[in-house]
């Protein structure tokens, strides 16, 4: 299948319109490729994620995150991005980011979280004014009200995370949630005018949970855990409308930077997840 038409495809799922003005979206690298055969669909680029690529005899990459961020100056194998972006080029491996645009998506990174929280999406957080069916975050309604230890205690376990959290108000059932997966603490604002009982987000700074503390539980499981299911989801909305003679695989490889102390078992269950998913999907 050609590179443009499987793009095409992309931009038809996840319209560029709907990505957070500034994100790097789309062909990042070519590798002066213009057919693909197989696709491997990935969080995010790292060298072990290269090696199941050329293991697996990968011609292109989708990704979650992007790669590059901003102009590159040089590309050089002691800095990262630099690395990778010559891994790929030396293996004739392209590489496409959706990042936003899924995120943004009906069925994307913040509904995924919901699905397994077992909450039921009411709304987006920010709706997208380029589309009715899309938007940044998603308010959700649990299916019976639980309080505030349940709630966190349901979150860690779903989302294979320790978390961090500071309570709202008080003496009040969690029935009406936000989430917004990644980093999210710039929405605070939208939250509490929402009147959530709880919000979910990562990268949550410490005077952020001071200026919400007493109005409303904030939960930060952090970023890996919040878009640790975003490959299989990415891999699920496109498998159907990319040509079938494409193979597409997902990613088993755990990119989380972030370790644990005490270590406890957060990152084998998170390693067991991605194995699982992979066994699954090779099964269809």
């Amino acid at each position: 299948m050609k590179i443009n038409n499987i793009l095409s495809t992309i931009e038809k799922l996840l319209p560029k319109s709907t990505s957070i003005e500034g994100d790097r979206i789309g062909l990042q690298v070519q590798s002066g490729r213009s057919e693909v055969s197989h696709i491997l669909v990935t969080m995010e680029l790292s060298d072990e994620v290269i090696a199941e690529a050329i293991d697996l005899s990968v011609d292109c990459i989708i990704s979650f995150h992007p790669l590059i961020y901003r102009p590159l100056t040089e590309i050089v194998d002691i800095e990262r991005v630099g690395r990778l972006v010559s891994k790929l080029i030396k293996h004739d491996i392209a590489f496409i980011s959706v990042h936003t645009t899924f995120d943004a998506h009906s069925e994307g990174t913040s509904k995924i979280i919901a699905d397994l929280l077992g909450l039921r999406v009411v709304s987006f957080l920010l709706p997208s004014p380029n589309s009715s069916n899309s938007g940044i975050g998603v308010i959700c309604e649990a299916q019976q009200p639980m309080n505030e230890w349940e709630f966190v205690k349901l979150v860690s376990e779903k989302l294979f995370a320790p978390v961090k959290y500071t309570s709202g108000r008080k003496n009040t059932n969690i029935t009406k949630i936000g989430i917004v997966g990644g980093s999210g603490s710039s929405f605070l604002k939208e939250a509490l005018d929402a009147n959530l009982d709880a919000f979910i987000t990562a990268d949550v700074t410490y005077h952020s949970f001071h200026s919400v503390k007493g109005l409303m539980l904030l939960i930060d499981p952090g970023h890996y855990e919040m878009e640790q299911f975003v490959s299989l989801g990415i891999a699920q909305l496109i498998k159907n409308s990319i040509d079938s003679s494409v193979k597409i695989s997902v990613s088993s490889v755990n990119t989380n930077p972030v370790s644990y102390y005490p270590e406890n078992n957060w990152k084998a269950l998170q390693n067991e997840y991605l194995i699982n998913v992979k066994i699954n999907w090779n099964k269809q």
